[in-house]
């Protein structure tokens, strides 16, 4: 079974939601377990790499900005 790539970290973030909330609400299956938890492994590296990518982008944008202020 392949998992469908979120679209965006919100969409991710939501969906690691919803999965948090049966496993703590107990209403997930025990055949379904094993596979609500690989989606939201994925799910979690999906948005840690998206916040090192806003995080990189962020500081090079500042870098930026830091060296026009000193020209």
């Amino acid at each position: 079974m392949e998992s469908k790539s979120p679209k965006n970290y919100e969409e991710a973030y939501e969906e690691l939601k919803q999965i948090t909330a049966c496993l703590e609400n107990s209403e997930t299956k025990i055949d379904e377990l094993e596979l609500k938890i690989e989606r939201a492994e994925e799910l979690i590296a999906f948005c840690k790499q998206r916040l090192h990518e806003v995080e990189d982008r962020t500081e090079e944008l500042l870098r930026r900005l830091e060296q026009t202020d000193v020209q």
